[in-house]
C-alpha cells in the first residue's frame, strides 16, 4: 500500500508540473499578436499561486507568491491522482 501511494503521488507531481506548464501557456498565450499588452506569466489552475504584473511605466516585471494557493493546487491535483489512481488500479 505504502509503494503504491509513492508512486501514485511521483504521478501526482508530473500532472503538477504539467497543469502549471499549461497554466503559464495560457496566460502568456492571452497577450500574442497584442503589442499593447505586455506578456503576463500566472502559474497555477485552478487557483493562481503565482503571478506577474507591471507597474505602471515600469520596464520590468514584478511578482508575487501565494503560498496557500501552491498548497490547495499541490493537494488538489494530489488527491485527484490518487483517486484516478487507486481506481484504474482496483479495475486491473
Amino acid at each position: 500500500m505504502k509503494k503504491k501511494i509513492i508512486i501514485a503521488t511521483l504521478y501526482s507531481i508530473v500532472v503538477f508540473c504539467v497543469v502549471s506548464y499549461l497554466s503559464v501557456m495560457k496566460s502568456l498565450l492571452t497577450s500574442v499578436g497584442n503589442p499593447l499588452q505586455k506578456p503576463v506569466a500566472n502559474l497555477g489552475y485552478p487557483f493562481s499561486y503565482y503571478y506577474q504584473f507591471w507597474l505602471k511605466g515600469s520596464d520590468s516585471p514584478n511578482c508575487g507568491w501565494d503560498f496557500k494557493n501552491f498548497v490547495l493546487d499541490g493537494l488538489i491535483v494530489w488527491i485527484i491522482t490518487i483517486t484516478i489512481y487507486f481506481i484504474v488500479k482496483k479495475n486491473k
